[in-house]
C-alpha cells in the first residue's frame, strides 16, 4: 500500500504522474481544466465535443490507489463531485531496470465504486472500526481474494490493462501542488506531510500490529510478526 512518508522524490514522481494524467485526456482530445469551487485539487472537467464531465485522476507509486470514505458512506472525490471516469497513472517500479513510464489506466466510476464498495464491506464484516478517513485501498494488479480482506475488488488494473504508456522523461509542472497530490494518491490533504516524517524512538511489536491492523482493515490480534535476529 501507499507510504504516506513522502520524500522529495516521491512528490516529483507524484506530480509527473499527475500530468500525465492530464497529457492522457489531451491526447484524446479532450479539453481539461479545473473545476471552479469544487474543492476538489484532482478532480478536473474535461470537454470534447458534446461530451462533458468530471474526470478524477488518481496516481500511484505503489500500485495501489485510494478513495477515502465518509460516514455517509460517500466516495469523496468521486461521489461527491459527480465523477464519471477514473484515470488512475501508476509508476512501472516493478519492472526492473527499465525506464520509468506511468502506466495510464482509464476505469468507469462505476466499476471503481462497486470494487471500494466490495472492498469496505468485507473489510468492515472483519473490524467495524476501521479507519477509511485517509483512503480505502484497492491493488492495481495483485489477483483478487478473499484473503487477506485487502485483496478484496482487487485486480482492476488486470481486466482493465493500461490504456496507455508515457515516460516520465519531461517538465515536472509547476501548477501541481501538494494539495493536489494529496487527493491524487487518495489522501486527505492533512495525512500528507510535506517533509519526511521521522519518530524517534524504537517502533514497538503493539505499535506495529496497531498500524498493520489499520492498513489491512483487521483486528490486531489478527497480525502475527515475526522477527529473526
Amino acid at each position: 500500500m501507499t507510504n504516506i512518508y513522502v520524500t522529495p522524490e516521491k512528490v516529483q514522481y507524484a506530480k509527473r504522474l499527475f500530468e500525465i494524467g492530464i497529457e492522457y485526456l489531451e491526447s484524446n482530445g479532450f479539453e481539461v481544466s479545473r473545476v471552479p469551487r469544487s474543492g476538489k485539487k484532482s478532480l478536473r472537467r474535461v470537454r470534447k465535443g458534446n461530451e462533458e464531465y468530471n474526470v478524477a485522476i488518481r496516481t500511484s507509486q505503489d500500485q495501489w490507489f485510494a478513495f477515502p470514505r465518509d460516514d455517509d458512506g460517500n466516495w469523496l472525490g468521486m461521489d461527491d463531485v459527480d465523477v464519471q471516469r477514473v484515470i488512475v497513472v501508476a509508476l512501472n517500479n516493478r519492472d526492473e531496470g527499465k525506464e520509468k513510464i506511468g502506466l495510464v489506466h482509464d476505469f468507469s466510476a462505476v466499476e471503481v465504486r462497486d470494487r471500494l464498495n466490495k472492498n469496505f464491506d468485507a473489510r468492515y464484516a472483519v473490524n467495524p472500526n476501521f479507519d477509511t478517513s485517509h483512503g480505502n485501498w484497492i491493488s492495481l494488479y495483485s489477483e483478487e481474494a478473499k484473503e487477506p480482506t485487502s485483496l478484496v475488488g482487487a485486480g482492476i488494473g488486470i481486466k482493465f490493462p493500461p490504456v496507455a504508456r508515457i515516460p516520465l522523461l519531461g517538465e515536472t509542472p509547476d501548477e501541481v501542488d501538494e494539495e493536489d497530490l494529496a487527493e491524487a494518491v487518495g489522501l486527505m490533504p492533512e495525512a500528507v506531510p510535506s517533509q519526511p516524517c521521522i519518530e524517534d524512538g524504537p517502533l514497538t511489536i503493539p505499535e506495529a500490529k496497531r498500524r498493520l491492523a489499520l492498513t489491512f482493515g483487521v483486528d490486531p490480534s489478527a497480525i502475527k510478526i515475526t522477527v529473526e535476529g
